[in-house]
């Protein structure tokens, strides 16, 4: 039952989105974005500060932290007056969904050259992995209780847990009134949604098998349209939603600690998916990827407060671990900068 209803909500959201997404791939006059942003905003410093925030490919997002290539206007608080996605501001969040989506769906084909520079390690990972699939599943065997123990755990990085932990943080930000926690939230819930969106339309044009289906071998496709589910293998929904989540936070708190704490759960949510035999590893290959695009597109689209360290997190942030293999000792390390 669960299941189904998360299944109508992002249907729901793939047909509201559809008609924003073909129109996406069109050139569109420049005005459109000025007319559409006037209609929910009263400050016109908003608009311009989202128009210096726009990035033509998601090359971009990958170069730097949001801190260091973000225009410095997207660095600081909205100027007064500002509607900014939100409880209160709802309409601002579904004009935020549409128009994130469209640039994410139109952003392949504003591919250039020196994207090959992650396409081509992604895509021999992922041709490797489809390659080998079925061996790395057949290694596994089958164990009830460890595939039951890994199903447990995955479930913390399902499509609904995600965007409730997301809505705790937003919630979390606006009791504290703390606007980058909130932000990182709010930002955090659209990812999980927009990659969730790119992750359900693989699923359904793949159609492929799970480990635990047909031969084990994971075709697509394999029985025709005869055995046709929303719900496919190819790519992995969990491993999508905790990398793009992790990838927002990451990039709001670009600490060593928090980075190796959210990444880390995002790795871990996307290992139990293959030992409880759900998915292989190339789902998961192409769901963190999708993932770590979309959360990359918003920092780089609709954060305002990404990068902002105060000075307790500038010391923390000194202080690294230390590992010496040659000496078997383990400990941590502070850097102290005397100058340039």
């Amino acid at each position: 039952m669960i299941k189904s209803s998360a299944l109508l909500i992002r249907v729901s959201l793939v047909l509201f989105l559809l008609p924003g997404i073909s129109r996406a791939l069109e050139p569109a006059p420049a005005a459109a974005a000025n007319s559409s942003s006037a209609a929910y905003s009263t400050s016109a410093a908003y608009s311009n500060s989202m128009d210096r925030l726009s990035a033509p490919t998601l090359d971009a997002a990958l170069d730097q932290t949001p801190a260091a290539n973000a225009a410095p206007a997207a660095n600081s608080a909205p100027a007064p007056g500002t509607v900014i996605c939100g409880i209160t501001h709802l309409g601002r969040c579904i004009l935020d969904l549409g128009q994130d989506d469209r640039g994410i769906f139109a952003s392949p084909a504003r591919l250039r050259r020196k994207d090959l520079r992650w396409i081509l390690p992604v895509g021999a990972a992922l041709g490797l992995a489809l390659a080998y699939d079925a061996d790395a599943q057949q290694a596994l065997s089958v164990n009830a209780s460890r595939q039951n123990t890994a199903d447990n755990i995955s479930n913390f990085g399902s499509f609904y847990a995600t965007g409730a932990e997301g809505a705790a943080i937003y919630f979390t930000g606006l009791a504290i009134k703390n606007p980058k926690l909130a932000e990182t939230g709010r930002l955090g819930a659209e990812a999980v949604i927009d990659s969730g969106t790119v992750t359900l339309l693989i699923k359904m044009a793949s159609n492929r098998h799970r480990p635990l289906q047909g031969n084990g071998q994971g075709s697509f496709w394999a029985d025709g349209t005869s055995h046709w589910q929303w719900d496919s293998s190819f790519p992995s929904d969990h491993a999508t939603a905790t990398i793009s989540l992790a990838r927002v936070i990451a990039g709001e708190y670009p600490h060593w600690y928090v980075q190796t704490a959210v990444y880390g759960f995002a790795e871990g949510i996307s290992l139990s998916r293959v030992l409880a035999k759900q998915h292989f590893p190339s789902d998961v290959i192409l769901g963190q990827t999708i993932g770590f695009l979309t959360g990359s597109y918003l920092l780089h689209h609709r954060a305002l407060y990404a990068g902002h360290r105060n000075a307790l997190a500038r010391l923390v942030d000194q202080v690294h671990p230390v590992l010496s293999p040659t000496t078997r000792t383990l400990g941590a390390g502070i850097d102290i900068a005397f100058g340039q």
